[in-house]
């Protein structure tokens, strides 16, 4: 939930400093001989423009020049191997009340059971992406019978 309302407030402050005539140069450079310059107008102003930094950690400058309103971010990924045998969800996928009747398309209901297994008390968020097999399609009446339990 607090993912949408920043979402919400973002495109509000979008609307509100929203200017056609706006035109701003971004400028990243380094000590060491790095230099991008990203140019952001009304035509490419909703186009994500993004590079790599060729060397983290390091010192970076920023110079912005222009008339508008610009998002610039940063992001650091980085992943932490878990040793062997040891996971933070548990993900179990079953298929039930089975019925492939002559003459008539195959049901059957996918059943998803997964748990929070880590070391802290909450995992904070989990997504969940079920893809149909080909040829599937969900009932949408039986999607409103997902049960979630937190």
């Amino acid at each position: 939930q607090d993912t949408v309302i920043a979402l919400q407030a973002l495109a509000s402050y979008g609307e509100a400093t929203y200017n056609s005539a706006t035109q701003n140069g971004v400028k990243i450079t380094s000590q060491k001989s790095f230099e991008k310059v990203f140019i952001v107008n009304n035509e490419n102003r909703l186009l994500l423009q993004q590079i790599p930094l060729p060397e983290v950690p390091g010192n970076y400058s920023l110079t912005v020049n222009g008339s508008g309103c610009i998002f610039m971010q940063t992001a650091l990924r980085y992943n932490i191997h878990l040793p062997e045998g040891a996971f933070g969800f548990l993900l179990s996928v079953q298929t039930s009340n089975i019925s492939c009747p002559l003459n008539r398309p195959a049901k059957f209901d996918i059943v998803l059971i997964s748990s929070y297994t880590g070391k802290r008390s909450s995992s904070n968020m989990l997504i969940i992406d079920v893809k149909m097999l080909s040829g599937f399609v969900p009932v949408k009446s039986s999607l409103d019978k997902v049960n979630y339990k937190i």
